[in-house]
């Protein structure tokens, strides 16, 4: 077997994990404070707001291959990297007005095919740059194998260890050595999978993706930062990230090689004036974290020995900066550097959120007092005008002033009509313009020139508040869209998330409730599942919208799933807004279980034993918590009345349950967790199977693929109802307090129009008309279009164990069957978190063997029963 040891090819990724420890939508390690949450939580939608004017840098330019931003004089610069007919990295300068006209390209020719990882543009127009030869590989690699376990680019960004590749086995699972791979806590990165890391690795293997040279330097004059692309900071994560890379093989080759780093100096035209190659000796591996320009005779870089002074006039070595205490003696240096708003310079240490202000002078870093806030949810970049940083986050940019416990919010991205969560790069011009790559769902990326608004400028419109525990991305892209288009009315985002912190990850959903039963609630609720939404109604707190929904001409024409509509309501009214919805239930045999969608524990027991069926298999392997975790999802709504605020635990039927669940082993066998089990329905080894039903495909694959034969949703077995329930993906609702009710239903009833059901492609639609086109679409086989622009039927299929099973389109009578079992189901889910603590804590006594079923039940009934109280 060959040993290839991909420890140092990883270890290139460096700044792109640093990138990708956060998510994109803010979804990183929560701050300690929530003083920012005070400030944007229902703010003054005039006060935020940004013009936004495209940039065209000219055609076939693919903005998503820009990989720095940054300023000269008056100009705006943006460094572009691509890969030519022939295979051979390109790097064009573009530079242009700050309001994107004046757009002149400027080639920096590549030669050996190294890359340009950074750039710095001096008044004169002169172009400082970093290029790049990554060891064996010509600027880019491939880690394909023979047995094409590990094809493509790169298969993971993995911390420490060696990774030992078979490259002489067919076994694709040959990534065999010890692998420290991240959890998605803490910031850390976790990267399973050569699809899961494609931005990443991409990013590396050649210059077409840019990102993670970006990622790992900041824009020339310290517009960007080690993090272009992503909203998470680079802070004390990033330490967790490096990866030790000294003294390995190179891949392919016995000797160990070195990365080739030079600083180039190219004129105004892009002609190369001096090349100096720099000494990348280092006892971790050598990465630069930051390159840009001081003043006209001195650029500066951070890189993994500390941080650095270079003539402009050579490229020589002018001075090294004091910098040991923010070196790591394994992973090397991680401070970033930028240019702050006055002029002066600073610095933050990316392993542990520290700022410094920097003397270029004197070489030193001094520390700065003052914040508390880690900040993980933002990007930070250099400042301008009065402001030291500008930071990006999920919701808009800020600014940061050295020493400050907080960012200030300056630009919102929803009140200035712009559909994203982030920005891949940003160059600050002044306090109120600056110019910024924004990603969008909808189109890609775009280049723009983003000013300031007057507030008073701003048009005057009635404001609605919309609250939410974390925003639904269609809610908000509606939001933008609603409030483009409408001239008498405009939404506000008052998203409670973020009084979440460290120390209470329930404070946003705590205080939302807070303010809605004490009659401070928003305009519009996006509610959340675990809600006692029933009691909310009770209290009369949200609008019953019979009357708007009745009276909508454009819905009137709409048909829509009545019974799911009738579902929905409460009491016969309309106190909510579900666009979409899916359904839980269990699956079985319909030679079986019949064809009613109902059965009983003691049915299902009597078939079990029949079958001889051990229980832990009953519904694949399970053990006992998996099942009653199931058994509350599914039929636990049954034992709580809402609009009655009663509760049944105490009756036979849950007693019954829990006697049933307890049939269960505490714990699976080591070999029902890897053993394949997709064939036990097909052999009888299992008898139900639990299935979430989102579209008709789900249906026919569990039918002619997992079963292979007629199956019966037929729900978990319950004594006393139905064992399926219909769950929403979006629910809205009203305040009955709301002084602007009428722009609430103009911008809420657009989720049951065709324009929106329309795009609803993850869950069923509540209108009968795209239902109907769904239905049309099961009964066709699925197609490609060719490289001739032909469209191109194929066989759809489903694998039990390595069997390849060919799954034929629906027919009209399973479509029906389909129809008809959304159309039996008055169950809707409840996923109340604190009753279901209630109940898991007490029936462990019962598990346990400490009480019996019945003692149990009685505790769970009295104390659930106190808390419906409680709330109510």
């Amino acid at each position: 077997m060959k040993r290839i040891y991909l420890k140092r090819i990883l270890s290139i990724s460096l700044a792109t994990v640093m990138t990708l420890n956060m998510a994109a939508c803010g979804c990183g390690k929560k701050s300690n404070t929530s003083s920012t949450a005070d400030e944007e939580a229902g703010h003054d939608a005039t006060a935020f707001v940004f013009k936004e004017t495209a940039i065209n840098l000219g055609e076939g330019v693919d903005l998503a291959s820009i990989s720095a931003l940054g300023s000269y004089g008056d100009k705006v610069y943006a460094l572009y990297n691509s890969v030519g007919d022939d295979g051979s990295n390109q790097s064009t300068l573009y530079t242009f007005d700050k309001d994107g006209s004046n757009v002149t390209p400027i080639s920096l020719p590549m030669k050996d095919n190294l890359s340009v990882a950074n750039v710095a543009v001096a008044s004169d127009g002169s172009i400082y740059t970093v290029e790049t030869q990554f060891a064996g590989m010509g600027g880019g690699f491939d880690f394909s194998s023979d047995d094409g376990g590990m094809s493509g680019d790169m298969g993971g960004i993995i911390e420490g260890g060696d990774i030992e590749i078979d490259t002489d086995s067919s076994d694709s699972d040959s990534v065999v050595d010890d692998i420290d791979q991240y959890s998605g806590e803490d910031g850390d990165v976790e990267v399973t999978d050569a699809e899961d890391t494609s931005d990443a690795t991409d990013a590396t293997s050649d210059s077409e993706s840019t990102d993670a040279d970006a990622a790992t330097t900041e824009s020339a004059d310290g517009t960007g930062d080690a993090a272009t692309e992503g909203d998470g900071t680079t802070t004390e994560e990033s330490a967790d990230n490096y990866i030790d890379i000294s003294n390995e093989e190179v891949l392919g080759g016995d000797t160990a090689e070195s990365d080739v780093y030079y600083m180039v100096k190219h004129d105004s035209t892009g002609a190369e004036v001096w090349r100096n190659k720099l000494d990348t000796s280092a006892d971790s591996y050598f990465y630069i974290n930051s390159f840009l320009l001081a003043d006209d005779s001195t650029l500066l870089t951070a890189d993994a020995n500390g941080m650095h002074k270079y003539n402009t006039e050579d490229g020589s070595l002018a001075g090294d900066f004091e910098a040991s205490e923010v070196l790591d003696s394994e992973y090397g240096g991680s401070v970033m550097l930028y240019k702050l708003g006055d002029g002066n310079f600073g610095a933050m240490n990316a392993a542990t959120a520290e700022f410094y202000k920097v003397d270029v002078n004197a070489g030193t870093l001094t520390a700065v007092e003052g914040s508390e806030n880690p900040f993980y949810d933002y990007t930070f970049y250099s400042g301008a005008g009065s402001h030291d940083f500008f930071a990006v986050g999920s919701e808009g940019v800020y600014t940061y002033n050295m020493g400050d416990a907080n960012v200030s919010m300056i630009l919102n991205f929803v009140d200035s009509d712009i559909n994203t969560y982030g920005l891949s790069n940003l160059a600050a011009i002044s306090d109120e313009e600056m110019v910024a790559l924004i990603p969008s769902d909808d189109s890609g990326y775009t280049l723009s020139y983003l000013t300031k608004v007057d507030p008073k400028a701003v048009g005057e419109k009635q404001q609605i508040t919309l609250g939410c525990n974390y925003i639904d991305y269609k809610v908000r892209a509606q939001i933008i869209s609603f409030n483009k288009k409408n001239d008498k009315y405009r939404i506000v985002i008052n998203d409670y998330s973020k009084y979440d912190s460290d120390d209470d990850y329930s404070g946003g959903a705590n205080r939302l409730n807070t303010d809605i039963v004490s009659g401070n609630a928003p305009d519009i609720l996006v509610l959340d599942a675990d809600m006692p939404v029933d009691s909310y109604i009770s209290k009369g707190l949200f609008e019953d919208m019979t009357d708007y929904f009745n009276n909508d001409e454009e819905l009137s024409k709409i048909k829509f799933m009545d019974h799911v509509m009738e579902a929905f309501k409460t009491d016969g009214k309309m106190y909510k807004i579900i666009p979409s919805f899916y359904v839980e239930t269990v699956v079985a045999p319909k030679k079986d279980v019949g064809d009613d969608y109902t059965w009983t524990i003691d049915e299902l027991e009597k078939i079990v034993k029949e079958k001889n069926i051990e229980h832990k298999n009953i519904f694949g392997p399970l053990a006992r918590d998996e099942v009653f975790e199931m058994a509350l999802s599914l039929a636990g709504s049954q034992y709580i009345d809402w609009t009655t605020l009663t509760c049944s635990y105490n009756s036979e039927a849950f007693i019954h349950l829990l006697e049933f669940v307890n049939e269960f082993p505490e714990e699976l066998e080591e070999d029902d967790y890897y053993n394949d089990t997709s064939a036990y329905w097909r052999q009888g080894l299992s008898l139900g199977d639990r299935f979430y039903l989102n579209g008709f495909s789900d249906y026919n694959y569990e039918k002619k693929g997992t079963f292979g034969e007629d199956i019966t949703t037929v729900g978990f077995p319950s004594d006393n109802g139905s064992g399926s329930a219909l769950y929403p993906n979006l629910q809205l609702t009203m305040n009955a307090s709301s002084k602007v009710k009428d722009g609430c239903w103009e911008f809420m009833r657009y989720f049951l129009t065709d324009d929106f059901q329309k795009t609803i492609d993850d869950s069923w639609p509540v209108s009968m008309n795209m239902m109907d086109k769904l239905s049309a679409d099961a009964k066709k086989k699925p197609t490609y279009v060719d490289e001739n622009g032909k469209e191109v039927e194929y066989d759809d299929t489903w694998y039990i164990g390595e069997t390849e099973i060919i799954i034929d389109p629906m027919t009209d009578d399973e479509i029906n069957e389909v129809i008809n079992f959304l159309n039996s189901i008055d169950q809707v889910g409840n996923a109340n978190e604190e009753v279901t603590n209630i109940i898991y804590e007490e029936a462990s006594a019962y598990f346990s063997g400490q009480k019996t079923a019945e003692e149990v039940a009685d505790i769970i009934q009295s104390r659930v029963q106190i808390y419906v109280n409680e709330i109510s």
